[in-house]
């Protein structure tokens, strides 16, 4: 196991601060059904659910960075997979984005991989199967990657961040081929991006985590609407933050940014305004190891949650949000498989609301949590 966790190292360095607690915790609401699993390869990284079939039921995707290939399960529409496909790809594949790169109704899947600095386009055939198409030499270790239209032209397009200090914006032609055609700095060693329209403008900006030790923080750039960006902000922070994500977390229609921190197992909720700008961020805590972070209203009470997977701990916890940005403390948590490294949510089963895939690093599973019709705990 500790082989496993190795490779880890260059992304995630936790320090996991002991606690005993006085009286055990209480058990978590009952909002999901007893999780199933499903072997995937070694070390998943991430996990994306699309409908690689067309056959109207959502599958997932699992970038295996032990064993060099993709894994596909695919969905049955009941909450059910069928066991695994596998695609070869480049050495260590660590992240991916899936969409319609081409014209046919398939989606495809842009990899980047870790230990030969490489982007992979590959085409989904409609059968849950994926052809490389392109290969791009990167030259630096990549370390995240977006899929969206950043230039308007209805075509999806990547950005890829790459170790220490640039970020590549790759236009795609619609025919399932990318020209890089922009490259900025975004500051030092970006870990991870989302895409957003943070200023309310019609184009697609880039919130970006600065994860380097001399200048931390969270940057964000505007997008142009042709492919390319201009830099807004720069939020410096204590702390170095390792993943980002957005999402509105206080009902005012404007979307807010948490970050996850790489040490002190931290999150931060930086609330944002109508011009994208951010409030300083607010700190709470998480268990053992946070690798992800989510957004959904698990209890239903119509207000947004986070949920982070711990890889540390073997948990997913959740913040029951309060509706104006804070959440109630502390955190229910969810036992997983060993090292819940990344999750998604969805309508794996058809019928109910949407549930939770979780791949797990460790275990070489992915998880599924079926939402309850009817949640036994409402607001915590």
């Amino acid at each position: 196991m500790m082989r496993d966790r190795q490779w880890l190292t260059p992304f995630l360095i936790i320090l996991l601060a002991s606690c005993s607690p006085r009286t055990p915790a209480p058990p978590p609401p009952e909002m999901f059904n007893t999780p199933s699993s499903y072997p995937v390869g070694v070390n998943p990284t991430g996990i994306a659910a699309a409908d690689v079939n067309h056959d109207g039921n959502l599958d997932l995707i699992t970038p295996n960075f032990g064993s060099n290939d993709l894994s596909v399960l695919l969905g049955n529409g009941d909450g059910t997979f069928q066991d695994q496909k596998r695609t070869a790809v480049g050495i260590e594949p660590k992240s991916i984005a899936v969409g319609r790169f081409d014209a046919d109704p398939y989606p495809d899947v842009a990899v980047i991989h870790h230990s030969d600095a490489v982007l992979l386009i590959l085409s989904g055939d409609g059968s849950g199967n994926f052809h490389p198409t392109q290969r791009e030499d990167l030259h630096k270790t990549p370390t995240a990657i977006v899929a969206a239209d950043f230039n308007g032209d209805g075509n999806l397009d990547l950005a890829v961040s790459l170790m220490l200090d640039r970020v590549l914006i790759f236009t795609g032609d619609g025919h399932g081929r990318f020209k890089q055609t922009y490259a900025f700095d975004p500051g030092d060693t970006p870990t991870s991006m989302v895409a957003a329209d943070m200023n309310h403008d019609g184009y697609m900006d880039l919130v970006i985590a600065n994860n380097g030790s001399m200048k931390p923080g969270l940057a964000i750039y505007w997008g142009k609407g042709d492919g390319t960006f201009e830099r807004s902000q720069h939020y410096p922070t204590r702390l170095r933050p390792l993943i980002v994500n957005t999402g509105d977390y206080n009902g005012d229609g404007f979307t807010d940014v948490v970050a996850i921190y790489s040490s002190e197992s931290t999150l931060a909720l930086f609330l944002g305004g109508r011009d994208g700008t951010l409030q300083d961020g607010i700190n709470f805590g998480a268990e053992g190891g946070p690798t992800s972070v989510l957004m959904g209203d698990y209890n239903h009470d119509g207000k947004q949650d986070i949920l982070i997977t711990n890889n540390l701990s073997n948990h997913f916890s959740i913040a029951f949000g309060k509706g104006d940005g804070t959440f109630a403390y502390p955190p229910v948590s969810y036992r997983t498989g060993d090292g819940p490294f990344a999750v998604i949510d969805g309508k794996f089963n058809k019928e109910s609301s949407n549930g939770l895939a979780i791949a797990n690093n460790v275990s070489n599973t992915v998880s599924i949590y079926l939402a309850k019709e009817h949640p036994s705990a409402g607001k915590p």
